[in-house]
This record gives structure tokens, C-alpha cells and sequence, in this order.
């Protein structure tokens, strides 16, 4: 069995592959269900709100949800995590920079299992506004 550090982190690269594969529902069951979802198009709580918008914007192409230099901290009754994440997608021309940004997340054990109960998605940059170096 994984300890609590361990389980979180499969947690996270386990909610980035379903994201990248297109399955919602997988996603959505990593969530509790008073999950707030907080991403820069608004705020969304509750499983079957977040489920309806991550439906909508399910991928059509190939993507990838890179997340590192997660920090991790425990508290009594959850474990805050803060992640940076690079978007890519895939394209004809191959691997394209879609944005860059920062998680920022709360996780809860139910029934032994760790689920996110909140994530804020910050300093989100699309790749078009990232400056030239």
C-alpha cells in the first residue's frame, strides 16, 4: 500500500492522463463531489458541473498534461499540493506549447482513497502570450 505522499502523486499523474485521454468520467470520479473546479473561463462546484464543462471541452487530438515540481503539504484533514504544468497538444507540425500555468490543489482521503476536493488553476499563460526569449 502507498503512503499518503506516494498516493497523492499517482493521483495527480492519474487525473493528467485522463484528461489527455478524454475520459470525463474517469477524470470526474478522482473528484469528491462538492469538488470546486476554478480555471480561468470561472468557477465550478460540484461533480456534475465540472463533469458538463470538462465534456464539452473533451480533446479531439492528442494532448498532454506534463505536471512537476509539485510541493506537498499535510494538514489534519486534507493535503495541499502546488504543481506546475505545461499543455501541450499535437498538431500536424508535431508537439506544440499550448499553455503553461500552476495547480494549486486540495486533497481529501474517502474510504482510503485520495480525491481532489478543490484545484485552482493559476498563472495560466497561453502559449501565444509568452514572450520571445
Amino acid at each position: 500500500m502507498l503512503g499518503a505522499d506516494a498516493a497523492v502523486r499517482n493521483r495527480l499523474a492519474e487525473i493528467a492522463h485522463a484528461a489527455d485521454d478524454g475520459r470525463t468520467d474517469d477524470y470526474i470520479d478522482m473528484f469528491t463531489e462538492d469538488a470546486v473546479w476554478q480555471v480561468p473561463s470561472g468557477t465550478y462546484v460540484g461533480r456534475q458541473q465540472i463533469h458538463e464543462v470538462l465534456a464539452a471541452i473533451a480533446p479531439t487530438s492528442a494532448q498532454r498534461h506534463v505536471v512537476v515540481n509539485t510541493v506537498m503539504r499535510e494538514h489534519d484533514d486534507h493535503i495541499a499540493t502546488i504543481s506546475d504544468f505545461v499543455f501541450l497538444t499535437h498538431a500536424e507540425i508535431g508537439w506544440t506549447v499550448a499553455a503553461v500555468g500552476r495547480y494549486h490543489d486540495e486533497f481529501v482521503a474517502q474510504d482510503g482513497v485520495w480525491k481532489l476536493n478543490r484545484r485552482v488553476v493559476r498563472d495560466q499563460v497561453p502559449a501565444a502570450y509568452m514572450p520571445a526569449r
